[in-house]
Formats: C-alpha cells, sequence, structure tokens
C-alpha cells in the first residue's frame, strides 16, 4: 500500500516513531507524539513528505486536491470550525518539516483563511476591536514574502508606509482597519496579489512550503549539515492558537535545560500578545522564559511539567514551542534540542546521574566521546581582560571567544572565509539567508533578538561564539555605532559568548577545561567498551583521501582532532591529508580549525558510497 499523502496528527499517532518521522516529518511527529502523550495540541494534519516528492515532480496533483480537501473536512469536524465560515471561522498555520532539523531554512505562512469578513467574525466573536485586524495585517505580510515571494526591502517599505515601524501597535482599531487594507491593495498594485478565496490561499501555501525544500538557503543549509536532498519536507496545517489576542495571550520558546550551558533550568524567550515569527525571527525583543512565571505562575508551572515530559520522552534536551490564547496553553512543537559541546557535557552527567532519568552512563559517554577529543574551554579572567574595553554587552547565546575583523555584510564575510581572514559578522538580527555569511564567520553579534533567535540556535548548533539581543550597538553599512562612536568594518574586535561581552581589540583570555571534562574520563574507567577517550583507538583505518573525505561527509564540518577519533588516527596525519585536500582545492577552511568538502568533493563521495552499495 502506497504511503499517504495526507494524514491527521491523531492518526498519525498510529504509526510506528521511524517511519512516522520519515513520513510526516519531525515537527508532525513531534506533534502527533504530543497528540499521544495527551498534551494540548490545537488540531491538524501533515500532508507528507511524499506528496512533497510527487509535487516537486508533478506539480498539484488531483490527488494533492483530494488529499487536502479530505484532511481538511475532517479538522473542520473536529474543530466544530469551517474555513471562510461567518460565524465560526477555520485560520490555519502551515509549517514545514523536514525529517531532520533544519530549523528556519523552510517555510511558515500563519492564518492562511483570512479575509475582510473574517476579521470583523474575528473582532466580533472575541470583543476585541483590533484582534481581527492585527491578524488580517499579519496574514498579508507572510503571505506575500512566502508564497508569492516578494522581497523583504519591498514588503518592509511598504508595512512602514502604511502601519508605521512598530507594524501597527500603535494605530487605532479604526485606524489599522483601514491601513491593513490599504497594505493588502498596496501589495497588489506592486504585483502581489494575496487571492481572497481561503482554500486557494491554503493550496497556495502549502506548495510554497514544499517548494522550500529546494530554496538556496534550505540546499545551502543541507550542504553545510550533510543532510541528503532525498528527504523532503512534509507540511502541517494546524489550528491557529492565537497569541496575540489580548493581554493575557502571548508565545514562546522554551528548551528544558540550558543549551548554552547544560544548567537544569528552564530557559527561552516569551512575547506578550506575538505570534511565534515575532520570537524566533529575532526581529522583536523578547522577555526571558522566567518572565511568564511572574506574569502568568499557572502557565509557567503547565510549562515547566511538558518540558519535563517531553525530555524524558526524548532522553534528551528538549526544544518546545508553545503559544497562549486567552489563558490557555498550548504546545506546538517539541524536538530535540541544539546545544552547545559546554552544554552536551554537563547535561551527560546530570541525566546519568538522576535516577528517574532514563539514560545510563555508558549511553551518556557514547553521547559525547567525540566532544571529549577535544574538550571544550573555558575562559578565565585576566589582568589583560579586566582592564580591556568593553563596548557593549549583550545575551550570552552561544559560548566560547572569537576574535576577528569586524564584518557587516554577509558577501564580505563569504569573500573573507576565502581569503582565511576571521571575521566578526554583526547584523541587525539574522535570517534564514544569512547561513552562507555566518558560517564563514568566527563569531556573531546581533542587536536584537533572545536566546531562541535564529542566530543564537544556528550558533549553537555549529559551535560559534554569538552574543545576541546588544541593543546599544548600531548596526551600519559600513560599521556599528556604538555611544555615538563608529567603529568601522575591518577593526579587530572581541565577542565573548560565554559572558556576552563585546570587546575592541583581540583579547584572548586564558582557558581552562571545563570542569566537566575530569568528572567524565573518571566514569570511563568504570565502563567498558570503547567509551574511553584516547587518540588512535586502532580501527584499522588507512589515513588517506577516501577515508578522510567520507569521514568529513559523514561529519559535514569537522576539525583534524575529531577526524582522528573517527578514524582512530593521530592528528597530525589528518591535518597533513586535510592540509593536501585544501590546496587541491576539495576542501574549504572554515573557522575554529574546522573543514567541509567543496559540493564538487561531495558528489564524489556520493558515487564512492553508491559504489560500495553496489558491492555490497
Amino acid at each position: 500500500m502506497a504511503d499517504p499523502l495526507g494524514i491527521s496528527f491523531a492518526n498519525g499517532a498510529e504509526i510506528a516513531d521511524g517511519a512516522r518521522v520519515a513520513l510526516m516529518g519531525g515537527k508532525g511527529s513531534g506533534l502527533a507524539r504530543m497528540c499521544q502523550l495527551g498534551l494540548p495540541v490545537p488540531p491538524g494534519f501533515t500532508l507528507t513528505t511524499e506528496a512533497c516528492k510527487s509535487y516537486l515532480v508533478e506539480g498539484w496533483t488531483e490527488a494533492h486536491e483530494t488529499a487536502l480537501v479530505d484532511c481538511l473536512t475532517e479538522l473542520e469536524q473536529v474543530t466544530d470550525k469551517r474555513l471562510g465560515d461567518q460565524k465560526r471561522p477555520l485560520l490555519v498555520s502551515i509549517r514545514s518539516g523536514a525529517p531532520i532539523s533544519m530549523p528556519g531554512m523552510m517555510d511558515t505562512v500563519l492564518n492562511a483563511g483570512m479575509t475582510d469578513d473574517t476579521a470583523r467574525v474575528l473582532c466580533d466573536i472575541t470583543s476585541d476591536s483590533r484582534f481581527g485586524w492585527d491578524t488580517l495585517r499579519r496574514f498579508v505580510q507572510s503571505y506575500v514574502s512566502v508564497v508569492l515571494g516578494a522581497p523583504a526591502e519591498l514588503v518592509r517599505e511598504e508595512s512602514e508606509a502604511h502601519l508605521g515601524h512598530d507594524d501597527g501597535t500603535g494605530l487605532s482599531p479604526e485606524d489599522l482597519e483601514y491601513s491593513a487594507q490599504k497594505l493588502r491593495a498596496a501589495f497588489a498594485d506592486r504585483g502581489y496579489r494575496v487571492p481572497p478565496e481561503p482554500l486557494a490561499q491554503l493550496r497556495e501555501a502549502v506548495g510554497a512550503v514544499f517548494a522550500s525544500w529546494n530554496g538556496e538557503r534550505a540546499k545551502t543549509y543541507r550542504r553545510l549539515e550533510n543532510i541528503s536532498d532525498d528527504l523532503f519536507t512534509a507540511a502541517n496545517v494546524q489550528m491557529m492558537a492565537f497569541g496575540n489576542l489580548g493581554g493575557q495571550s502571548g508565545t514562546g520558546v522554551a528548551f528544558s535545560r540550558c543549551p548554552s550551558d547544560g544548567k537544569p533550568e528552564l530557559t527561552g524567550d516569551f512575547l506578550q500578545s506575538a505570534q511565534g515569527e515575532d520570537v524566533v525571527a529575532g526581529t522583536h525583543q523578547t522577555l526571558p522564559i522566567s518572565a511568564l512565571g511572574k506574569l502568568w505562575p499557572n502557565i509557567y508551572t503547565e510549562l515547566e511539567r511538558t518540558a519535563r515530559l517531553l525530555e524524558q520522552d526524548l532522553r534528551y534536551l528538549a526544544d518546545i514551542e508553545f503559544t497562549v490564547e486567552s489563558g490557555k496553553f498550548w504546545m506546538l512543537q517539541y524536538r530535540k534540542g541544539k546545544h552547545s559541546p559546554r552544554a552536551a557535557l554537563r547535561m551527560a552527567i546530570d541525566m546519568a546521574e538522576d535516577p528517574s532519568f532514563p539514560l545510563t552512563r555508558e549511553e551518556a559517554l557514547n553521547r559525547v566521546k567525540d566532544i571529549l577529543q577535544n574538550p571544550p574551554m573555558l575562559a578565565v579572567e585576566s589582568q589583560q581582560i579586566t582592564s580591556a574595553k568593553v563596548i557593549a554587552t549583550g545575551l550570552a547565546a552561544s559560548p566560547g571567544q572569537a576574535i576577528g575583523a569586524l564584518c557587516t555584510s554577509i558577501d564580505d564575510a563569504i569573500a573573507a572565509e576565502g581569503r582565511g581572514e576571521p571575521v566578526i559578522l554583526a547584523r541587525r538580527e539574522t535570517s534564514p539567508s544569512d547561513i552562507g555569511g555566518m558560517a564563514a564567520s568566527a563569531g556573531i553579534l546581533t542587536t536584537r533578538g533572545g536566546l531562541v533567535s535564529h542566530a543564537a540556535v544556528v550558533a549553537r548548533g555549529w559551535g560559534i561564539p554569538a552574543i545576541v539581543g546588544a541593543e546599544t550597538i548600531e548596526v551600519l553599512k559600513d560599521g556599528i555605532l556604538v555611544d555615538g562612536t563608529h567603529i568601522p568594518n575591518g577593526t579587530e574586535i572581541t565577542v565573548d559568548g560565554t559572558s556576552g561581552e563585546i570587546l575592541l581589540g583581540s583579547h584572548q583570555r586564558d582557558e581552562v577545561e571545563a570542569p566537566e571534562v575530569s568528572i567524565l574520563r573518571a566514569w570511563t574507567r568504570d565502563v567498558p567498551g570503547e567509551t574511553a577517550p584516547r587518540q588512535g583507538r586502532g580501527f584499522g583505518e588507512e589515513v588517506n583521501v577516501q577515508n578522510v573525505t567520507r569521514a568529513l561527509s559523514v561529519k559535514g564540518m569537522s576539525d583534524s582532532q575529531t577526524l582522528a577519533s573517527v578514524l582512530g588516527a593521530p592528528a597530525e596525519q589528518i591535518e597533513t591529508v586535510l592540509s593536501a585536500l585544501l590546496e587541491a582545492g576539495e576542501v574549504v577552511a572554515m573557522p575554529r580549525g574546522r573543514y567541509r568538502p567543496t559540493p564538487e568533493m561531495s558528489e564524489r563521495i556520493d558515487a564512492w558510497f553508491a559504489e560500495a552499495a553496489i558491492r555490497i
């Protein structure tokens, strides 16, 4: 029997875990699992990776239409709402979700199903004269950007012209209604017409999410992370939970533990009267998740309980997205969280030592054995740093220290990488389209966003020191402005992703091994097998170009120490091969001593694997 093109979250829970992830993607699978666990999840359905695969080959077919309409009909029955209805309108989000997490690299459309009539109904049934029109303007901005492909600068220009710099927050309800309608008309005049039919909106949004699998930023991220192009994404269609519905609503992203240092405390960002994209885009200054405990203690308690449950279910750090609508808590996503190497060590110890947590010492050591080959270092205070000029501070988003030339251009950062020059990339906020420049940088600095913003999540996943939310800095085309002082591009600066300090000049702190390293090394003496970290474990792999590049392909980006641990060979031999590959143009040198294969080399590696598979 062929895999279905569409399946509800509730029915997806009946599919075995591995098959469910492949078919429904990570997000859809997680939603199905949360339904199975009895958590509060807005109802919805997944148009599967099979639907995406066939769409990218054949376009939107009758089979796609049937799957969409059948699933939508079931959703309308479950929610007792109807798309386009004038009494109980159903609005939905359409979110991507590949089998392997690709944070922010594909597209999302919120509030599909919006029309002027729907906006008026929402204002009436909620007794909130702003809510419907705020939701309409959000939908229009989302739709023209994602589905119609309007350039970000044009969307920003028209939005500021009609709504002001605050997206209409300061407008009266009457002015917001007028401005939201004028904004939609202005986009139509520029060639970006939003269809008035709710089903057409939904259909086109699903197609845009599927098409984003082949978008440039998604392809770049897959190349950097060595993710197969043949996995495809699912599209998750879900009843909207409105975080922008007045003062008793909001949205947030939380980690069950701190992803920077592993401390066992709920960490994340929250925004009142907002929707999810406001938090993760880095365009708004967020509140720490602890603020939720003071604002709504009962919601915070429910979030803590849910985070513990999902962490136990994953046996790993949980990254969760939630919304509060008029005091009701809704779960929108959970997945394994991206974290720093230091956090991995702390979590391995704490989880294995917790009698109630399902992780043994042996399993914990297996998780971190590669990290122990090249353990994270902690900076210690020195007189040089103490007397150095700290020009600004922000949120310590990804630990470690980086020194490089200030750079505010993505293209310039990529060019500098090609010359072997380390740079610190400074941006107001980063977006998924910036990942090429982020990967090329030694450190990252943003003036907006919080600990779960795009810049923070990607930097932690790649081990790049990062500071976010440095509000006293203004990013210019030719540098940054700090307290009225212009610091031009090319100036050497230091970012400390552990302390959150930005310093003028080069200031290298003294470093010591993280204290968790000695604890875990002591454990290896008591655990049998190959978990103990030692150089040259005798796997018998010959150190040649093919084996080194194969190992590098598996890792995506790696350094010589890590590759040495994989191949059981001295790091010096690995470095010799990497140097030869670099000179031949087969690999690219990355910041912090890492390398990645070029696209051409990746193709040859794929061919080697294919030949090996044929022989087997």
